[in-house]
């Protein structure tokens, strides 16, 4: 895995927030220069899409690649490290992260972000892979999101392969409705009378699941 892969691995890049990093716009792709003239070097970095880089030595002109070598050392390794410190930050301040495995976890994870500025909270270390978005301003939790073992969740089934989901608040009144619909379950660790549980698998299109966190965050 190269540098890059392995740094932004989880990470959304924002093109709006590499703009303002500095990238400079060329074409179809976007541009960033850092000089190391302690090193006679500089730093290029490239964004389609995909972010790539490449150190230039400014003495001879040719690309300088030695820090590329995962067990560099001495001088590479200095080198190394300057150019994963710029990646680091610019993962802090250009990049979104992705907290799930799925596609779809990681779909509404975003489409929560970008609708109510949320970003989930890790609060439960004896469960740490499950993650509240809370009203901001407040405790008020309107969203779980986590992974479970299948069979804790569908008592039909044997499977214990840890499924991520998401549980959501839903009118107690509706909970019975709700829940004779595929792809609903009672919710997991949260109050069964006005929880339920959604398995992120694509059974329920993220509209639909969208709407259920809409409709959750509006009963705070």
């Amino acid at each position: 895995m190269s540098i890059e892969s392995e740094t932004f691995s989880n990470y959304r890049i924002q093109q709006d927030r590499l703009l303002e990093y500095g990238f400079i716009s060329d074409g179809d792709k976007l541009i960033y220069r850092k000089p190391m003239p302690e090193d006679s070097f500089e730093i290029m970095l490239e964004y389609d899409g995909t972010l790539r880089g490449r150190i230039m030595d400014l003495a001879t002109g040719e690309a300088y690649t030695n820090y590329r070598r995962e067990g560099a050392t001495g001088y590479s390794a200095g080198i190394r490290q300057k150019y994963i410190n710029l990646l680091l930050d610019i993962r802090e301040n250009c990049c979104h992260n992705q907290y799930y495995k799925t596609a779809q976890a990681r779909r509404i994870c975003e489409s929560i972000y970008e609708t109510y500025d949320c970003t989930p909270e890790f609060l439960w270390p004896n469960i740490p892979s499950y993650a509240a978005f809370r009203l901001r301003g407040t405790k008020k939790w309107y969203a779980i999101m986590g992974s479970v073992p299948r069979y804790k969740l569908d008592p039909d089934s044997e499977d214990h392969t840890n499924v991520e989901v998401i549980n959501v608040k839903v009118d107690s009144d509706q909970i019975k409705s709700i829940l004779a619909k595929k792809g609903y379950y009672p919710a997991f660790h949260m109050n069964k009378k006005c929880w339920v549980s959604i398995i992120l698998e694509d059974a329920l299109t993220d509209e639909e699941i969208e709407s259920r966190v809409r409709d959750s965050y509006e009963s705070l």
